[in-house]
C-alpha cells in the first residue's frame, strides 16, 4: 500500500496506517513500533493506538490521513503503544487502529519504507512487518504527482 502527503515544514499530521486484530486465542501485548529506512528530517510522533469503534455511529477508522496530531478522537481513547493489550477478536470492538504521527523538519521528500510491530504473547516475542511506506513532501506546494511513497507505484 503506502501513502503520500503534502505538508509545510514543522506542521504535524497523522496516518491511520493499519487496523490490528488478534486472531489468536491469547491476549497480545504491544511492545514497540520500529520504522525501517526512515530518511533524515522526518520526525515520527507517538505512535498511538485506539479501538476502531467505541460507539454506534462512530466511523471505523479514526483518521485515514490528516494534517493534525493528535487526531480528533471523539468517543475514543488514545493509548501509547507500549503495553497496550489486544484481546482475541470476538467482534469489531476488539480491533485497534495504529495511528502514526509525523512532522517534517525540512523542505524535501522524507519517508520510511516499512514498519515493524513488536509484540508478545505470554513469554513468546513476535515481529510483524508492514510494507506500508509513508512519504511526506514539503512544502505543501510540492507537485503531488511527484510525491510518491518509497517502493510504491512510480
Amino acid at each position: 500500500m503506502g501513502e503520500s502527503v503534502l505538508m509545510d515544514v514543522g506542521k504535524t499530521g497523522t496516518w491511520g496506517a493499519e487496523t490490528l486484530a488478534n486472531h489468536g486465542h491469547e491476549e497480545v501485548v504491544l511492545d514497540r513500533i520500529e520504522f525501517l529506512d526512515r530518511t533524515p528530517g522526518l520526525e515520527l510522533i507517538g505512535p498511538l493506538v485506539m479501538h476502531v469503534r467505541t460507539a454506534p455511529g462512530v466511523s471505523a477508522l479514526a483518521t485515514g490521513m490528516i494534517r493534525q496530531y493528535p487526531p480528533p478522537h471523539e468517543g475514543a481513547t488514545l493509548h501509547t503503544v507500549r503495553g497496550f493489550r489486544i484481546a482475541p477478536h470476538r467482534s469489531w470492538k476488539d480491533d485497534v487502529e495504529l495511528l502514526i504521527g509525523f512532522r517534517a523538519h525540512r523542505a524535501a521528500v522524507s519517508s520510511y519504507r516499512a514498519f515493524e510491530v513488536h509484540y508478545h504473547v505470554g513469554d513468546k516475542r513476535y515481529v510483524a512487518r508492514f510494507p506500508d511506506p509513508l512519504a511526506v513532501c514539503v512544502p505543501r506546494s510540492f507537485p503531488l504527482r511527484r510525491c510518491k511513497a518509497p517502493g510504491g507505484p512510480r
